[in-house]
């Protein structure tokens, strides 16, 4: 979390969301927002936002078992790393196909292997722009191969790929790949079990326990792992679980076993990371994966959570079907968004942006084994090099690998956005020859986020923020954020998937966190910072950061072209669910009021003008909670297992684009809209007090 001094730093907040405050920038402005939380804990807590579990009581638990192994005291380690020691990945540079994540299947009582290890990574794309450095990535054994059976639609030959790889194939492609396979959790209203194996090296400095009585803030015991879940519907999926100090943690050479007795849930995608306090902000950005909930649980198919809105859309509402069911959630295209943050500053200092994944100022205790050695006299000499000093965007492990599309034809995508310290605006765009963008013919229609479908699906996005000309089709993802969307180009051509040349940028004025950064932005001069790796393209440096090569190719005559889907076409029958069943929900609501991440503290790790642990929220079990948000455009609002209900929405929300409307269902909430759609008060919060005047940028006109 955080801890104060000459900086305050923030690390391994809740979930990774790790940021760093930069006291050179000016107060935030106050942005409101109202969700409908929905249900209770059974005690008081303490988290560096509110943990609340949601959902009517649920017979759901959470059944850790005592560590299989504890952790033996070892040696530190030599200061020059064994290059033979750990697997070597290289990034592949621009490939011209999209890696496929693989998909591993866990049945009824079925049970997976999740080894935390060390793997030597170098990325290049030519001598002065590499990236050579050792991190976390998980490995994953066991559950079972993906067959034509598990979603029981016809011969789709285009979907053979994704089948193929799974189960031993993945275990083989994971050995010689970064990303971790998507787990794929087939029988819901079941059990599963995952076991950690944290098999990194020992941490020799500052490894020993704190005392149960403290928490440091910032990075420590980097070396020291967990594991957590979103979009899992799950009571008890405690994030301290493994935790220190609160209890014992997955120390190097430790097992910890989870067991999830898991009820009926809507299908999603959700995702499985590491969440120990001090370290989640280096391992999450390399070790994290998919976790599905498939469609193909669902005992009557797609027409058992969605009907017609209306007997006039019918048409409609079959077409949007017959594209579901011919691209299942399970099998559709994952897109996975990773960075790599290593950029340094104008002096050859590292970046706020990557102090949490580096861990502390270099030298010290607070150094990773994997990225330094530390010396006789107690400073830290780097094992890693960055040439340009840049970050780097990586979808699927690759570096802008290329996507096939067809024209006028609908193509189903899951994406992940597991960057800790930035948040995407996403776009379509064409690279003109002077190294300009342009938008290209291409939509976004949003069928679900975070593992919970809309409400009325689709949405077709569109932003339009003020002073902008037209409206663009974009996709808005914090970090952590998940979307189940189809996309469509209507004209051949080759185009790319870029962060930053669409209708939101970061106001640099104000932003204080990186969080409140967009990936791809190009920082004023002042700042001295180089652009990300994924601004380099076509031999030019872009004012955005192109992630993926998208080509469109042309259809074959006999295929007809597909229409654009009107909005709202169909409605998702969440009342089957009781944690979402709003409607029924204990009355009158408890309503409180937090102020997140506010001004206070240089801008960061405060709710309430409190910092972690004294921030305590009080939920009664079983009760329905209203909560008011403010200070939320920075850093994601979250819980760790429930979803939230959005009630009501600050118009620069609203107004600027329908990313989000009053009903959504969310489990993180970050609203960039206030970046560029909405007036900056110097006095931002007020202070941070709930109670504050504030201006809830409500003068927003196009």
């Amino acid at each position: 979390m955080c801890r104060t001094g000459r900086t305050t730093r923030c690390a391994a907040l809740p979930a990774a969301y790790s940021g760093v405050p930069r006291p050179r920038r000016q107060a935030l402005p106050t942005l409101a927002a109202v969700i409908l939380l929905v249900a209770a804990v059974a005690a008081p807590f303490a988290t560096g936002v509110v943990g609340a579990r949601s959902g009517p009581r649920s017979t759901h638990s959470f059944l850790p078992s005592d560590h299989v192994t504890t952790a033996a005291a070892q040696q530190p380690l030599p200061r020059r790393r064994v290059a033979a020691s750990n697997p070597a990945i290289a990034i592949p540079i621009r490939p011209s196909s999209l890696p496929v994540i693989p998909r591993v299947k866990l049945s009824a009582g079925g049970a997976a292997s999740i080894s935390l290890e060390s793997a030597d990574v170098t990325v290049s794309l030519d001598p002065t722009n590499s990236l050579a450095f050792t991190a976390p990535r998980y490995s994953v054994l066991g559950g079972g191969p993906m067959s034509a059976l598990d979603y029981q639609p016809q011969a789709n030959p285009a979907l053979q790929a994704v089948l193929t790889v799974s189960g031993a194939a993945a275990a083989r492609q994971q050995a010689a790949a970064l990303q971790a396979p998507a787990i794929v959790i087939k029988d819901v209203c079941s059990n599963f079990s995952i076991a950690v194996t944290n098999n990194l090296p020992f941490q020799g400095i500052a490894s020993c326990p704190d005392a149960p009585t403290t928490v440091e803030n910032g990075p420590h015991d980097l070396e020291w792992t967990n594991l957590h879940t979103h979009g899992l519907k799950v009571l008890g999926d405690n994030i301290y679980v493994g935790g220190r100090p609160h209890s014992l943690g997955v120390a190097p050479g430790a097992t910890l076993q989870y067991t999830y007795p898991m009820g009926g849930s809507p299908p999603g995608v959700g995702w499985y990371h590491p969440h120990q306090h001090g370290s989640g902000g280096i391992q999450v950005p390399t070790a994290a994966g998919p976790l599905i909930v498939p469609e193909s649980w669902l005992p009557g198919g797609l027409p058992d959570l969605y009907e017609p809105a209306s007997k006039a859309v019918t048409g409609p509402f079959n077409q949007l079907l017959g594209i579901m069911r011919a691209q299942p959630l399970e099998l559709s295209t994952i897109l996975r968004f990773d960075a790599l943050w290593f950029r340094n500053t104008s002096i050859g200092e590292p970046d706020d942006d990557s102090i949490p994944f580096i861990g502390a100022d270099p030298g010290g205790a607070n150094v990773s084994p994997l990225l330094y050695d530390v010396l006789p006299d107690g400073t830290a000499q780097p094992k890693y090099s960055n040439a340009a000093g840049r970050d780097w965007g990586l979808v699927n492990g690759a570096f802008q690998p290329t996507i096939t599309l067809t024209d006028n034809t609908y193509a189903r995508w899951q994406l992940l956005n597991t960057m800790t310290m930035k948040w995407l605006d996403l776009t379509f765009q064409q690279v003109l020859a002077d190294g300009s963008m342009q938008p290209a013919d291409c939509s976004i229609w949003l069928l679900g986020r975070d593992a919970v479908p809309l409400p009325l699906l689709p949405r077709r996005l569109q932003s339009k923020p003020a002073g902008a000309a037209t409206a663009a089709s974009d996709l808005i993802l914090a970090p952590g954020n998940r979307a189940d969307v189809l996309v469509k180009c209507n004209t051949p051509g080759t185009y790319v998937l870029t962060s930053g040349a669409g209708p939101f940028h970061t106001n640099y004025d104000a932003c204080q966190a990186t969080h409140c950064e967009c990936f791809g932005d190009v920082a004023p001069a002042s700042f001295g910072l180089p652009r990300s790796a994924n601004n380099l393209y076509g031999g030019r440096e872009l004012g955005a950061a192109v992630l993926a090569v998208v080509k469109v190719s042309g259809r074959d005559p006999s295929s007809k072209a597909q229409p654009d889907l009107p909005d709202g076409v169909a409605r998702a029958k969440l009342e089957r669910f009781a944690y979402l069943n709003h409607a029924a929900f204990p009355q009158p609501a408890v309503e409180q009021c937090f102020s997140f991440m506010n001004a206070q503290y240089g801008g960061m790790c405060g709710v309430n003008n409190e910092l972690f642990p004294d921030n305590i929220a009080y939920v009664r079990e079983g009760s329905h909670q209203v909560w008011k948000l403010r200070d939320i455009t920075f850093h994601p609002f979250h819980l760790h297992e429930s979803p939230i209900r959005l009630t009501s929405l600050p118009p620069c929300a609203t107004s600027v684009t329908n990313m989000w409307q009053v009903g959504d269902w969310v489990d993180v909430l970050l609203l960039p809209t206030c970046q560029t759609g909405c007036p900056w008060e110097d006095a931002g919060s007020g202070g941070g007090n709930c109670g504050a005047p504030v201006s809830v940028c409500d003068q927003v006109k196009f």
